[in-house]
């Protein structure tokens, strides 16, 4: 189900929203439920943020897996479905959860980008969250318990510093911290790549899908695999190009289309590095076997 932020509260079972302490901003909402939602998925129009603070269910995040643990953070985009698997979790689990109006989160990535020099992009979205994070939490929502958001520039003031400290948390993450939490982009990006291998894909497609900058994503591929993404891509390619050579009378030029070169002089220079034979000569090799 597709919901608003100021519709938000719907996404949660009443019997569980009934007993969630909830400060909400016009900037932020920090909501501080007793339970997980399990088995509903829910995708909205605005940024979230999940710090577990106990054990968790695996959370999925367009169909990924992440398993989570006490300390985890995630960061969840605008659109992006979430779904807590209720299979072999247990309901109650002590979490909070961010909310962060697109438009407040859209002007935070703005600044960072100018000071920069960049595009905005998320490095990782499954991280830890600091001691940092939770003061600066701490402190919104005593602001509202002392004076009810009176103070709107106070409110503006602490709303930014959380989502600064959200990203800064993400990026801090250790790098092994990054390294095994990597695999659910990395089987995303396969799978990506292995369903349009045939078509131009490139790897800011790859980064698109997964919300990763394709300088981290170029790191933890090759970390998992041993080969770039491009590496990767070219060997479906070229292994796929070799299977209709073998069982296939396709014309060279239709092969190298099928499997997505750009033309048949590029698919011949990079399945002849790959064979030490040209398309024809391998095509040639395999008649003369059979």
């Amino acid at each position: 189900m597709r919901m608003s932020f100021d519709q938000l509260a719907s996404a949660i079972p009443p019997e569980i929203y009934n007993r969630t302490k909830a400060t909400i901003s016009q900037y932020i909402a920090v909501y501080e439920p007793e339970e997980f939602v399990l088995g509903r998925p829910i995708s909205v129009d605005d940024y979230h943020f999940v710090l577990f603070m106990s054990a968790a269910p695996v959370t999925r995040l367009e169909g990924v897996p992440y398993p989570v643990k006490k300390g985890d953070l995630l960061a969840i985009a605008p659109w992006v479905e979430v779904y807590a698997d209720p299979n072999g979790a247990k309901p109650h689990g002590k979490y909070l959860h961010i909310a962060v109006k697109r438009s407040f989160f859209d002007d935070i990535a703005a600044n960072i980008s100018r000071v920069r020099g960049e595009a905005f992009r998320f490095e990782r979205i499954h991280g830890r969250f600091s001691e940092q994070v939770l003061d600066l939490i701490g402190q919104f929502q005593l602001e509202y318990m002392n004076f009810g958001g009176a103070y709107l520039q106070m409110v503006q003031s602490l709303a930014t510093q959380i989502v600064f400290q959200l990203i800064r948390d993400l990026e801090s993450s250790d790098d092994m911290h990054a390294k095994d939490l990597a695999n659910p982009y990395i089987s995303k990006a396969i799978s990506f790549m292995l369903e349009h291998y045939g078509s131009s894909i490139t790897i800011g497609d790859i980064c698109n899908l997964i919300y990763l900058s394709p300088g981290h994503f170029k790191r933890v591929f090759k970390q998992h695999t041993g080969r770039t993404p491009h590496q990767y891509l070219m060997d479906i390619r070229l292994d796929r190009s070799r299977q209709l050579l073998e069982q296939t009378d396709y014309p060279i030029e239709d092969v190298a289309k099928e499997c997505g070169f750009i033309n048949a002089g590029h698919f011949a220079v990079a399945f002849k590095r790959r064979m030490n034979l040209s398309p024809s000569e391998y095509r040639k090799k395999i008649a003369a076997a059979r």
